[in-house]
């Protein structure tokens, strides 16, 4: 077959046509790429072009077949909102939450919220990043991005302990009010990192993990905010990845019924994962960073990479990627010996 770009190569796998090789992608990587380079995630953003050339770079030396842009959304929110982010940290971490109680989000005009948030420093530095790295690639590759779905953008304004409180003993219209009013949010953001060049909307829920929550509640309020979030971007943008961390076993159907075009899983039985999907979505995975990425050598990294492509190929509709995001302390070593795995993994 035919040299596929890296567009080419993901599309058709979304699609669940032929492709030349399996793709490789990671699920950002950008706090990876900043530590790498000496740098916090505002320093990445400050740098002249917003550190768009770095990162195209960096995903090169990688091998990966999309990039990422576009991480910086619940900084400006939670700045917006009155609370406070520590941007010297490598990730920016939140210092004081906006939210007491579920219910203060009632004092909130999500309208006015979401005007202050794009004025916010590195808001715009992040739309200035998405615009120079599509400058810099063109049309051949996927730019990837988005922060938080609403259900874990929600939880953000609130912590994620006290948010868990109010979901399993507070009132149910507390917390679909909360979630609907960060869907808005979420759904505002990816229309302005559309607008600047996202091909491939990326809806991480890390607080709707199979070890923090249960299926049932999954269903009952994440699954209908992040469709809120594609439906309504759907004739800017039809592609979407659904990124949950953890135990996501129970999730897969759920999650390729929806119609979502591909599910980033961690480390989970993949062959089940692909059988519960049933050919409707793409899978996105599934090696642990901690227990393979961080702890195996390059080599042990590649076999596992290539048996795991070997047991995808049948199925097709597959992306080798880390299960979650990527720590500071994976070598770079490892990350390309997923790559060389995946490049090698001829599928006609």
């Amino acid at each position: 077959m035919e040299t596929m770009t890296p567009k080419e190569r993901i599309k058709n796998t979304l699609s669940g046509k032929e492709v030349d090789h399996i793709p490789f992608a990671v699920l950002n990587g950008q706090s990876w790429i900043a530590a790498r380079n000496g740098l916090t995630m505002s320093g990445l953003l400050d740098l002249p072009d917003a550190g768009a050339q770095l990162l195209v770079d960096a995903y090169r030396e990688l091998g990966t077949d999309i990039l990422t842009s576009g991480c910086s959304a619940a900084w400006p929110m939670i700045s917006a909102m009155g609370g406070s982010v520590d941007m010297n940290a490598l990730s920016a971490e939140i210092v004081s939450r906006p939210l007491d109680t579920i219910d203060g989000i009632a004092g909130y005009d999500v309208t006015k919220v979401i005007s202050d948030m794009k004025k916010y420093h590195y808001y715009q530095r992040t739309l200035d990043q998405l615009r120079n790295m599509r400058s810099l690639v063109g049309d051949r590759i996927m730019i990837g991005g988005g922060f938080f779905g609403p259900f874990t953008m929600a939880a953000q304004m609130l912590g994620v302990e006290q948010f868990m409180i109010e979901l399993i003993d507070g009132e149910e219209e507390d917390v679909r009010r909360i979630v609907d009013f960060a869907a808005e949010i979420v759904i505002a953001y990816l229309e302005d990192l559309i607008e600047n060049g996202l091909d491939l909307i990326t809806i991480p829920e890390p607080v709707a993990s199979g070890d923090l929550i249960k299926p049932d509640l999954y269903e009952q309020f994440v699954l209908p905010a992040d469709l809120k979030v594609r439906e309504r971007l759907a004739d800017k943008c039809p592609d979407v990845l659904v990124h949950i961390c953890g135990r996501t076993d129970r999730l897969v159907a759920a999650v390729a019924a929806a119609g979502f075009s591909v599910f980033s899983v961690d480390s989970i039985d993949m062959v089940k994962a692909q059988n519960d999907a049933g050919g409707r979505c793409a899978l996105f995975g599934n090696l642990s960073p901690a227990l393979v990425l961080a702890a195996k050598s390059s080599d042990e990294v590649y076999e596992i990479s290539k048996a795991l492509c070997e047991q995808m190929k049948p199925f097709g509709r597959f992306i080798l990627a880390p299960g979650c995001d990527l720590a500071p302390n994976i070598p770079l070593e490892n990350i390309q010996a997923m790559a060389r795995a995946a490049h090698e993994s001829q599928t006609d």
